[in-house]
């Protein structure tokens, strides 16, 4: 349905488009396929429009689909300005928005191109992380309540002798809208809120954790199935992993700055 209404609004931008100057045109010298009314289809649109699609390397059925698909959208804009048909407010703030998208999506490309992760920052990046996980996996089930008091309660229930998993049953009936509740399966020390790494470090299997566990998603009671050492991923199966971790720091670090350097003022 989206990509429906973009096309339509696509369609109607090259209807107002062809009433503008030429000089707002795009410079587009490619070779012309066909033309349409003396309105061109040229290989660089055959080409933009298949890589919108995610298509690099097409085939030639659908590089002559394409081709059908650029004519019948002429059409359309043929008859769009015939009909004097314009965009509505609505459409052309859609329209400048995407535009608005696509530009800073460029920038962000052009900024990690100026400011690229080094190969040293990998290597530092997958030492510190290695010497933070210690080699070590938990299987951990956990409840997470908004209230603190609702977890002491849950928790008193274990100290008088209620059994987790079967707690945890009937907390999954209530909550298991929740994402990442109940049991959360094996997990190292970086997968986890940092508010669980000493809890975990010192449960020992099959116990729970005596007090509520505090973190930015809420107040969280831990139980620890079973624990193992496991081989650490070699620097060369996780490096792209830590790149691209690597690269979304850079990014909200500059966005930060950006917004500090902004006047950006709320309306009343």
């Amino acid at each position: 349905m989206k990509k429906t209404i973009l096309m339509g609004l696509m369609v109607l931008l090259a209807a107002c488009q062809q009433k503008q100057d030429n000089k707002d045109v795009l410079q587009d010298n490619s070779r012309v396929l066909l033309t349409i009314n003396k309105q061109p289809i040229t290989e660089k649109m055959v080409q933009v429009y298949l890589l919108n699609k995610g298509i690099n390397d097409p085939d030639e059925s659908q590089i002559n689909a394409t081709v059908e698909q650029l004519t019948e959208q002429q059409l359309w804009v043929n008859y769009a300005h015939q009909q004097n048909i314009e965009l509505s407010q609505d459409q052309q703030m859609a329209l400048v928005q995407l535009n608005q998208q696509m530009v800073a999506q460029q920038a962000v490309k052009q900024y990690l191109a100026d400011n690229p992760v080094t190969d040293d920052e990998i290597t530092a990046e997958y030492n510190r992380v290695i010497a933070e996980v210690k080699d070590l996996q938990f299987k951990v089930h956990h409840l997470l309540y908004k209230d603190e008091v609702d977890a002491l309660t849950a928790l008193d229930e274990l100290t008088a002798g209620a059994n987790f998993l079967d707690l945890e049953q009937s907390y999954v009936q209530q909550y298991g809208h929740l994402k990442n509740v109940g049991d959360i399966g094996w997990v190292n020390l970086k997968q986890v809120p940092e508010s669980f790494a000493e809890p975990l470090q010192n449960l020992s299997v099959g116990h729970h954790h005596q007090q509520p566990i505090i973190s930015q998603f809420g107040v969280h009671i831990i139980y620890l199935e079973d624990k193992k050492t496991v081989e650490p991923p070699s620097f060369e199966q996780a490096k792209e992993g830590i790149k691209r971790n690597l690269q979304s720091k850079k990014i909200n670090r500059f966005k930060q700055l950006l917004r500090a350097k902004a006047d950006i003022n709320s309306s009343p």
